[in-house]
């Protein structure tokens, strides 16, 4: 598994306006940036939006996009979007995972999501390092793998 962070997109009435691939600023391909920078962007404070259960949340939401394979089909990659309710667990995970001295394209992950009255969420739990074979094939794989399509998968 690998992880683009800190990816942004706001919206209105259904078109995206303005995004950022990295979170610091918003891209040269944004119809309509809303800030040079997102630290300062209005749609980035907390109260920019109330959400049905009347929390303030963010208007401009904050993603993290994973690349996954599996063991068995290493040639082919997946992409799994990570919402902002998932984010702090996904964040939690990565800690225990780098905390071991690993990194998270060495580990074997099992992803299962937690429901509660409110909303889903995905929960993220260390199955198994990689032995060294494994990790020379995903490690092969993963550069003659071409680009795949972007999905967002599972959403809230």
């Amino acid at each position: 598994m690998s992880a683009l962070r800190n990816v942004r997109n706001y919206y209105n009435d259904g078109k995206r306006l303005c995004h950022s691939d990295d979170g610091v600023a918003p891209s040269t391909e944004s119809t309509e940036p809303q800030a040079k920078k997102c630290a300062i962007c209005f749609n980035n404070q907390w109260g920019s939006e109330i959400t049905p259960n009347g929390k303030r949340g963010k208007s401009c939401g904050e993603f993290n996009q994973l690349t996954l394979r599996q063991l068995d089909s290493p040639e082919y990659a997946m992409s799994l979007r990570v919402s902002s309710a998932s984010l702090k667990s996904f964040r939690d995970y990565e800690k225990q995972i780098t905390n071991r001295g690993e990194a998270l394209d060495r580990v074997v992950t099992k992803i299962d999501v937690a429901h509660d009255e409110r909303r889903s969420s995905l929960v993220f739990r260390v199955i198994r390092f990689l032995d060294g074979d494994e990790l020379d094939t995903l490690t092969r794989s993963s550069k003659t793998t071409s680009m795949f399509a972007v999905t967002d998968g599972y959403t809230h």
